[in-house]
């Protein structure tokens, strides 16, 4: 049984205090997993005392198991959803080595037909808009999870190559995505990728950043994607395969536009040569 299964099946148990509590859980489960105790007590107007209490009731020890046990729960809504291109290959359309050449030409095809309508519909305004608040930015949080660690590692190095001050997270660590989390200032800018397999609680997070006046730019390939509700900037990219969830060609054609505009805001004539250079050294 889960923490929302138990939740109400005592429901009837509670008592009226204690329901309007589990009132909170029921209908927030994703913001327990990154929330503190004293944020808890002042969003259901109890004390520390008596979520502590509740907590007891649940038959967990204390507020962290508590959190542990959301967050078990949270990896339930993590959305398994694919692509609508996704498609898994048939048998005979890979049975000899001429059909599986024909396959890989079928994507090579496919992805250059992908970027040529990227480039055709880029929106530039976005991505330079999204650029002035990264450039203006005290610091940058990158949050990324499953294979958009890879690129959240690329884009982290592009940035501080530019002298940023940037942090990448990695969403399966909870801990540390709340202690950055609470970090977090007006003058930050969080960056998150959202790419099927959708990791649900960017949502929350994404919300608790905004609720800080921070700066959110979701980098996705769907305007349904969690985060986007409470982003500041939303940079579209088809990232869709035949053979896979997502390919990463178009999101890192995205991230080189959004660094080489950084280059051009940043970078004076005059230090261009020293700037290349440097680059050189590095790659």
């Amino acid at each position: 049984m889960n923490i929302i299964e138990k939740i109400k099946k005592e429901y009837s148990n509670f008592t009226k205090k204690q329901q309007k509590i589990a009132d909170y859980f029921l209908n927030n489960p994703e913001d327990i997993c990154y929330i503190t105790l004293s944020q808890l007590s002042q969003n259901t107007n109890t004390s520390e005392v008596t979520l502590l209490r509740f907590c007891k009731k649940l038959e967990c020890d204390n507020f962290l198991e508590l959190k542990d046990k959301f967050r078990k729960y949270t990896q339930i809504l993590v959305k398994d959803l694919s692509s609508s291109n996704y498609l898994k290959p048939k048998k005979e359309e890979i049975s000899s080595e001429n059909n599986k050449k024909n396959a890989l030409q079928e994507i090579c095809l496919n992805e250059s037909v992908a970027i040529s309508n990227y480039f055709s519909e880029v929106d530039l305004e976005n991505i330079i808009e999204a650029s002035k608040d990264i450039k203006k930015s005290r610091k940058i949080f990158i949050f990324a999870h499953d294979i958009s660690k890879i690129l959240g590692e690329f884009l982290e190095s592009r940035l501080k190559l530019l002298s940023f001050d940037v942090s990448l997270i990695d969403l399966a660590n909870q801990d540390k995505t709340q202690y950055y989390i609470q970090k977090m200032t007006k003058e930050d800018t969080a960056i998150f990728f959202a790419f099927p397999k959708y990791f649900h609680p960017l949502k929350v997070i994404a919300k608790e950043i905004i609720k800080k006046e921070g700066i959110v730019i979701s980098i996705t390939d769907s305007l349904q994607a969690p985060s986007v509700e409470y982003s500041n900037h939303v940079l579209l990219c088809k990232t869709s395969t035949k053979l896979f969830y997502n390919s990463l060609s178009i999101p890192m054609i995205l991230l080189n536009l959004l660094a080489s505009y950084l280059v051009l805001e940043l970078i004076d004539d005059s230090e261009r040569k020293e700037f290349l250079e440097t680059t050189y050294s590095i790659l």
